[in-house]
């Protein structure tokens, strides 16, 4: 069994790796800026690569909060 300290650092590495995914995603889903004049853009398949990734960054980000659900679900029967 899982004591409440055990329970409450974990809660705080979740929340770190939460920020972190969400930061991630934040700037994946990004629209790329404006280029002057002879700059390319972001091609295609990077496009697509970005698509992809922002998809498995999201799934972990809801693993990550299911976690936490999870955690402060048993800190809850804890306390009372």
């Amino acid at each position: 069994m899982e004591t409440e300290e055990e329970l409450n650092k974990q809660l705080k590495d979740i929340a770190v790796k939460i920020d972190k995914a969400e930061r991630e995603l934040k700037a994946l889903r990004r629209h790329p800026t404006e280029f002057s004049k002879g700059k390319r853009g972001v091609s295609f398949i990077t496009g697509k690569e970005q698509m992809v990734e922002a998809a498995e960054t999201a799934k972990q980000l809801d693993n990550l909060k299911r976690r936490e659900q999870e955690i402060r679900a048993k800190l809850h029967l804890r306390n009372h």
